[in-house]
């Protein structure tokens, strides 16, 4: 159970990053187009947003007719308990952007979640919020992507980015710069290639088609060895193949079980299908 645990702490961590911003109303949710620059997006329906600073959805829940775009440089925390995102279109991060979408158990407390006050850890979260995707997930050399508890309609494709192989404090100059998903439900393929970053992960996801993680680098170490690039208890529905990535996809620490594979598991994933 430490990469659980290492989540909750770490979702504490990343919540301190976001809490320098001051929720500010940023629209009035009144289904135009909405350019945030900075502060809290009020709850409603949006035709399409634009990030362009750090913005929350921390008021209640957002509805976008059409595509929600993370610009170069920006980032959008959407992992809030009870303030739903549902983006009915695209979702897109740009280079250097940072995104967070969900919260929940079993994996990720919500950055509101009295949980996080508990300084011995052993307060389970209570609240959740749920990302929803009606199309695609794209980023290209984001910073970090971070999703939990969420719902892809079509493709996650992540290329390049990250915050380069250390762990350095480089997300806002608080937490170290990641990306996972968990959790979540995606319906057509995946495809995660390229990523130069502390620590990588892809957890506990039911996929429609196929998964492929390539030419990925992460530098985290444990006591047991590298712990970086961790694939585990998904569930795909096509193949899973894997290569040229360092460490080669494991387990890791996760305490989880292999992946359930429809087809085949090939390359350096060979040995991760149940």
């Amino acid at each position: 159970m430490r990469r659980r645990l290492a989540t909750l702490a770490g979702t504490a961590i990343f919540a301190l990053a976001f809490s320098v911003t001051p929720a500010l109303a940023a629209g009035d949710g009144g289904g135009h187009h909405l350019t945030c620059a900075g502060g809290s997006i009020a709850p409603g329906t949006y035709d399409s947003i634009t990030v362009t600073g750090v913005c929350s959805v921390d008021a209640g829940s957002i509805t976008v007719r059409h595509d929600l775009v993370v610009k170069a440089g920006a980032a959008l925390i959407a992992a809030y308990g009870n303030s739903n995102v549902t983006v009915r279109h695209d979702l897109k991060v740009e280079k250097n952007g940072v995104l967070a979408l969900g919260c929940g158990l079993p994996s990720s407390a919500c950055f509101d979640d009295p949980a996080n006050s508990d300084p011995t850890g052993q307060t389970l979260p209570t609240l959740s919020a749920v990302g929803t995707v009606g199309h695609d997930l794209k980023a290209d050399n984001a910073l970090a992507v971070v999703v939990h508890h969420s719902s892809i309609g079509r493709n996650v494709i992540q290329q390049g980015g990250g915050g380069g192989l250390n762990c350095d404090l480089a997300m806002l100059g608080i937490s170290p710069a990641y990306s996972t998903y968990e959790d979540t439900t995606i319906g057509g393929n995946v495809s995660i290639t390229g990523l130069r970053t502390c620590w990588l992960g892809f957890l506990d996801n039911t996929v429609g088609h196929n998964v492929t993680f390539n030419n990925n680098r992460t530098v985290v170490v444990e006591a047991t060895g590298p712990d970086g690039n961790e694939i585990a208890a998904n569930t795909i529905r096509g193949n899973l193949s894997c290569a040229n990535n360092d460490p080669a996809p494991q387990v890791g620490d996760s305490g989880l079980a292999l992946n359930v594979v429809g087809h085949r598991a090939t390359g350096q994933c060979a040995g991760l299908k149940a």
